[in-house]
């Protein structure tokens, strides 16, 4: 008897190490499905692209490499607009500044120009909603928005970046 129960729990103890060794091949296998999953998503949802396209069709824009120096930078009044939501209570308060190329005469010519710049981006700003700023991906979205409709208007030169110094949606 005392042999019969030592086989069983013999059996019993195998078992267990046999179930533990699946069980930890089942674990590491999904680990690495999901983390190829996630990087796959993020490679593809996620992932800043290196063109943009705007949606009338404009022209695309080799994004510039980063560097250390920061060009001359030219700031700009505070915006306030109302959001384009349903009901029309939204506010959004938006402080920007522009990076130029470093070009005194792009200076000259913004200054020129101001009412123009400040046109294009209020109704850049009034006709987005909440759900489109108030993430992160949707501010950079609306950044690179303003920067290729300010530099449309520009004969000449280059807004390099747009920053939001402060930026308010309620």
């Amino acid at each position: 008897m005392a042999a019969e129960e030592e086989k069983t729990a013999e059996e019993g103890a195998k078992k267990k190490k046999g179930g533990k060794l699946k069980l930890i091949i089942i674990v590491v296998v999904a680990l690495i499905i999901l983390g190829g999953g996630g990087f796959l998503a993020y490679k593809l949802f996620l992932a800043p692209k290196d063109e943009t396209a705007g949606a009338e069709g404009a022209k695309k824009e080799a994004v510039a490499a980063p560097t250390n120096e920061v060009g001359t930078l030219y700031p700009l009044e505070t915006f306030i607009v109302n959001m384009a939501d349903n009901d029309g209570s939204r506010y959004l308060k938006v402080t920007i500044q522009l990076e130029l190329d470093n070009t005194e005469k792009l200076k000259e010519e913004l200054d020129k120009r101001v009412p123009q710049l400040r046109d294009a981006i209020l109704t850049i700003l009034s006709a987005k909603t909440y759900e489109e700023v108030s993430s992160a991906q949707g501010k950079l979205i609306l950044k690179q928005e303003i920067l290729r409709r300010l530099n449309s208007l520009l004969p000449f030169g280059q807004i390099t970046n747009v920053y939001f110094t402060e930026f308010v949606a309620q």
